[in-house]
């Protein structure tokens, strides 16, 4: 299954919209090195997924050649509040075409499937994120947002986990903010919450109590206000070995690319490098022991 956020980087004048997932498909086994985060070809929103493969693959193709052959879709003449409308009517469309199948395992599967949408409204000039799910009483997909400061958009596995991680890293930011009044915005905190629990075979493990649900290297990517979409080159360590990450896949040695690489643990973004660059991340031994389970028990209580 998945984990996969949404959430507005406030640290500054110029706002980012970020798209995070873990890297994991299961079915037969699994496999940690598969896309999950999207961008679109008009370059100023992105979609995630969790659920069944089988329904949303498919899907997002469509929905990225539709974009490609509606010239105004394409070209943004569409804001993207309208543009939401559109992918909600073609998801729903896509689920009737679906034939010769057993109506109550598919709607199992519906439900079990979701999406996150968002971009950057030029109407609006300010971002925003949907949820796309199955309403079993509509018998369609619905939307619904748009998320807080300090609450990133969620769909997939261990919510409640995670929010709780994310409150107890963001617990001094809080308390700053309960006493000035100010309002609680995001940096990179949500991207290490999930780095954290990526590396926890709590989260991790398909033979545990939890049956791994997520795993594999955090993939990145980033809508900017000035209609960029950007994919980041995640640092990770798999299986003691440093490596980057890219869309999910693990990038060979030999490999150049020319998109930034972000430590997920430190929030730390450096310039493009080749594929097997030492970076500081592994010149760290313990890379992620802010957060402790027992201290977030211990919190809750």
């Amino acid at each position: 299954m998945t984990l996969s956020i949404a959430w507005v980087r406030k640290t500054g004048p110029t706002p980012e919209l970020i798209f995070a997932s873990d890297s994991r498909l299961t079915g037969g086994g699994n496999v940690d090195h598969c896309q999950k985060v999207f961008s679109l070809p008009r370059e100023d929103c992105c979609i995630s997924f969790a659920g069944q493969t089988f329904i949303a693959y498919p899907f997002i193709l469509q929905l990225q050649n539709t974009i490609l052959e509606y010239k105004k879709l394409l070209d943004r003449a569409l804001d993207v509040n309208d543009l939401k409308g559109i992918v909600l009517a073609l998801l729903n469309r896509f689920i009737r075409a679906h034939e010769g199948t057993d109506q109550d395992d598919f709607e199992g599967d519906l439900k079990t499937t979701s999406f996150l949408f968002g971009g950057w409204s030029w109407k609006q000039s300010r971002f925003y994120i949907w949820r796309l799910f199955y309403d079993a009483i509509q018998k369609r997909y619905v939307a619904t947002g748009q998320w807080g400061a300090m609450e990133p958009a969620l769909i997939g596995d261990y919510q409640g986990h995670f929010a709780r991680r994310l409150r107890y890293l963001l617990r001094h930011k809080i308390e700053e903010a309960h006493n000035t009044g100010a309002i609680v915005t995001l940096d990179y905190e949500p991207l290490m919450v999930l780095a954290d629990m990526l590396t926890n075979a709590e989260y991790t493990d398909r033979k545990g109590e939890l049956k791994g649900c997520i795993g594999g290297g955090p993939q990145v990517m980033k809508v900017y206000p000035f209609l960029r979409t950007l994919p980041y080159a995640v640092e990770w360590n798999d299986k003691g070995k440093f490596v980057y990450v890219l869309r999910g896949r693990v990038m060979q040695h030999y490999e150049r690319f020319t998109v930034p690489a972000i430590n997920p643990f430190k929030g730390l973004v450096q310039t493009p490098v080749k594929g097997d660059m030492v970076s500081s991340l592994a010149q760290s031994a313990n890379l992620m022991p802010f957060i402790d389970s027992e201290d977030v028990i211990q919190e809750q209580e």
